[in-house]
């Protein structure tokens, strides 16, 4: 933001540039999941109370966790019940298509309108002729 600086005072823009930092993670917090890695310090917490391995642990309380007597705690774990804020659901339409086979145009063996019968032999000599039959 050097423009900036040019034209405000250093501490205004100092202020401005840490005001939008903070705009953009209150923002990116609200919207996303990203606001569960606040929960970090509270798995950690957790993990140090439990007594296994980290495999263990994390196998037993994020896949299909039963209720047990420190449910509560469990609940507040990162990405157990992230929150649902922008959810969008889009369906496709069922594309369906249909490939017909194409119909069999036959051509009638009807005589030509040209016919050569009946004609002088004089165009014959000329430069311009009618068309021909093979």
């Amino acid at each position: 933001m050097p423009f900036l600086e040019k034209k405000l005072s250093p501490i205004f823009a100092g202020m401005l540039k840490w005001f939008s930092i903070l705009c953009s993670m209150m923002y990116v917090l609200a919207t996303t999941n990203a606001g569960e890695v606040l929960k970090v310090p509270m798995f950690v917490e957790h993990f140090m109370e439990y007594h296994g391995s980290f495999s263990e642990f994390v196998m037993e309380h994020y896949d299909n966790h039963k209720k047990d007597s420190d449910w509560d705690t469990d609940q507040k774990l990162p990405f157990i019940n992230p929150p649902i804020v922008l959810t969008v659901h889009a369906q496709l339409p069922e594309l369906s298509f249909e490939i017909k086979k194409p119909k069999e145009i036959r051509a009638s063996q009807k005589n030509s309108i040209y016919k050569e019968k009946g004609f002088s032999n004089l165009y014959l000599s000329r430069i311009f002729q009618p068309p021909r039959l093979s």
